[in-house]
């Protein structure tokens, strides 16, 4: 399957399984359509990030006890991050937010090429920060009060609104300068900026936020790492890298599982801790993916 195609597939898939979310949601009740939400999450969002470990180890030279040294790092990453967030929201909630933003604007602009300009390290991030505050600013109150669930600091509701016009602003001006760079991908992107923001007015913030992070980002990205680790992109790869990250995936559940144990009598399960999870184990998951594409950028 060659790349063309591919990139052509992961568009199509994108575009078709976002509008679908719409449909989808006039033809269920509230309670199960956020039940579907969190599921989504759950499954794709978490397990697109089930084989950090395999992408971390490719091309060395392994046996049980590097596999099981490296799980055992790559976990206590996770358990440390998992307590600095509980002890230290602000600063983590910060960090977070600025690791994603990156994230998911080089995850959207390497799907259908993978540039090597250095020129777009910090458009990569203003845009992913764009995103974020596109979501934000249509959920303002629901955010303040989500954030403040974490942090116990509040957000005033005008930040959000003028902290995305400066982003609109700064991203037009970063797309002008890198216009050459960009031009062969920008009517994909311009047709996926537009699909996003029809699904970001049409939801509240969780279906928002599950059909972005699983459309957008989580299925494109098992493709691209489907990719790298079984350096071939058919519907074999794909299913090959969900059967592989199932044993991850099924800790992560049990993590969360027992995660809810331990703090639902001080805490209400609310978004806020459902966010906080995600944060933990979405750190190292930044940082190898950000390796992996340093790897392919090269090739």
């Amino acid at each position: 399957m060659n790349k063309e195609y591919t990139n052509n597939l992961t568009f199509r898939i994108t575009v078709f399984l976002s509008l679908f979310s719409l449909f989808w949601s006039n033809n269920l009740s509230g309670e199960y359509f956020y039940f579907a939400c969190y599921a989504l999450i759950l499954t794709f969002g978490i397990i697109h990030g089930a084989n950090d470990i395999l992408i971390l180890l490719k091309g060395k030279k392994t046996n049980k006890y590097t596999v099981l040294n490296q799980t055992f790092k790559y976990f206590s990453i996770v358990m440390i991050i998992c307590l600095i967030f509980f002890n230290f929201p602000v600063i983590s909630m910060l960090f977070f937010v600025l690791f994603s933003a990156y994230h998911f604007g080089e995850q959207q602009w390497t799907i259908f090429e993978n540039n090597n300009s250095k020129s777009l390290t910090f458009f990569y991030f203003i845009f992913g920060a764009l995103i974020f505050l596109m979501l934000f600013t249509l959920n303002s109150t629901e955010v303040s009060e989500i954030i403040f669930d974490i942090t116990s600091f509040y957000i005033p509701q005008n930040f959000f609104k003028i902290s995305l016009i400066a982003l609109i602003v700064l991203n037009s001006v970063f797309l002008i300068v890198n216009y050459k760079i960009l031009k062969p991908q920008l009517f994909h992107q311009f047709i996926l900026f537009l699909v996003m923001s029809i699904v970001f007015i049409f939801f509240d913030l969780l279906p928002a936020f599950a059909v972005y992070f699983v459309f957008f980002h989580s299925i494109p990205s098992i493709i691209e790492q489907a990719e790298y680790l079984f350096e071939d992109s058919s519907t074999e790869s794909f299913k090959k890298f969900i059967i592989k990250g199932l044993a991850y995936w099924l800790i992560a559940i049990i993590f969360l599982g027992i995660l809810y144990l331990v703090i639902k009598d001080k805490i209400d399960f609310s978004l806020g801790i459902f966010f906080s999870f995600l944060a933990a184990i979405t750190f190292p998951h930044v940082l190898v993916i950000y390796k992996m594409k340093q790897i392919t950028r090269k090739n």
